[in-house]
């Protein structure tokens, strides 16, 4: 039961962080509040899990070395996710407003192809690989602590995995539908990664399929900004 508990509160300060972090940024128009919040949310974000596992679960640092293999298989499933991320956008993608999302990016500098771009070597490669670290690594396995191994955890590390995505859609101005067609698959999506986790008991396999998938979407942004 103290375990549990523990779990549950990991669970708390860890996983609600982003979805926190999502509501002080863009209630706050993109001014400094804004940066500081995503700024510290982001050291919230890798510090607390290091520290939680480091001085309450009593664990050893380590680098996620894959020992079972599964390279093919992130690849195959990134690529497969991204097959399907594309195909619906462009069976749906006319039915979006794109200059919602213009609007909701301009404070930040996004519109400048540049600063697009650096954003998007920073969210493929280095902002999945901490959502992996976070959403996999430490909420996987908090979630089997608290609801058992296998299924119910893969169920509840993606449910916390879209909410704060589900928000950003929302302030994003995506329609409803769109945003609940997006949310489903964000579910999937971290289903898959949590059971690539689970099942190679490393973080890089879920990271590669990650950022497969983060290419894909981060090309459809582009199409609809630029």
């Amino acid at each position: 039961m103290e375990e549990r508990k523990r779990a549950l509160i990991a669970l708390l300060l860890v996983g609600l962080a982003p979805t926190v972090s999502i509501f002080i940024s863009f209630g706050t128009d993109g001014g400094i509040i804004s940066q500081i919040a995503y700024v510290l949310s982001k050291l919230w974000l890798v510090v607390v899990p290091l520290v939680w596992y480091l001085k309450i679960d009593k664990g050893q640092l380590s680098l996620s070395k894959p020992k079972q293999g599964g390279y093919a298989v992130a690849v195959g499933l990134g690529s497969g996710m991204s097959a399907l991320i594309l195909l619906t956008w462009f069976m749906l993608g006319d039915k979006i407003d794109g200059s919602l999302l213009r609007d909701a990016v301009e404070p930040v500098g996004l519109l400048d192809v540049r600063l697009y771009i650096g954003g998007v070597i920073y969210w493929t490669v280095l902002n999945s690989l901490l959502e992996e670290y976070v959403f996999r690594w430490f909420l996987v396995v908090k979630s089997e602590a608290l609801v058992g191994t296998g299924t119910p955890a893969i169920l509840l590390s993606a449910f916390i995995f879209v909410i704060h995505h589900t928000f950003a859609l929302l302030f994003f101005g995506f329609p409803w539908w769109a945003n609940l067609l997006a949310s489903v698959s964000l579910f999937i999506g971290g289903a898959i990664f949590s059971w690539l986790y689970i099942r190679y008991r490393s973080v890089w396999m879920p990271y590669i399929a990650h950022a497969i998938c983060d290419i894909a979407v981060f090309s459809i942004g582009a199409m609809i900004i630029f």
